[in-house]
């Protein structure tokens, strides 16, 4: 029976001192990388994170931040979309902004399969080829809601809907 070389006896120890120095459980890491994100709601590009944690009614709070500016979704994918958890009334709904009432909400068929122009609920989802929209076209998104304390916040955002193409 051979003996194990002096090399594989060093590196067997130097793994087991490795692996004995780890304290961290998967736990500890798995919070300490979910850490890293910030609580509340994003905007691209700003850099004061004194703002990421403002939700409607809060003192200073803007607007414009319950929406990004444009969406691009493919005729074939789905828009999902949530407003923020503390708002007590949802108001979503699309127009056309190149139509000939530009003002006009359009019927849209939702993800559930209901079909209205207002959709009233906190999150807002819409699969596209159901939906009655056009591919290669753009439209306009606007959200209301009621805050915490009763302040009416509304944005609005256009929306790309772009054909799926597949390169063979």
């Amino acid at each position: 029976m051979k003996k194990p070389s002096a090399f594989v006896l060093i590196l067997s120890f130097l793994l087991l001192v490795l692996l004995s120095a780890c304290n961290n459980s998967v736990d500890d890491m798995l919070d300490d990388y979910n850490g890293g994100f910030k609580k509340g709601y994003v905007t691209v590009g700003d850099n004061d994170e004194s703002e990421y944690t403002l939700e409607p009614d809060d003192s200073g709070y803007d607007q414009n931040r319950l929406l990004f500016e444009e969406y691009t979704v493919y005729d074939i994918g789905t828009l999902n979309l949530a407003a923020p958890q503390s708002c007590t009334n949802f108001n979503w709904f699309i127009t056309d902004p190149d139509g000939d009432d530009s003002l006009e909400q359009l019927t849209v068929t939702y993800y559930d399969g209901t079909t209205s122009a207002v959709k009233s609920t906190r999150e807002y989802v819409v699969y596209m080829p159901d939906s009655g929209l056009e591919s290669e076209h753009t439209y306009k998104l606007t959200l209301t809601v009621t805050g915490k304390n009763g302040g009416v916040y509304t944005d609005s955002a256009l929306l790309y809907i772009v054909k799926f193409y597949v390169n063979y």
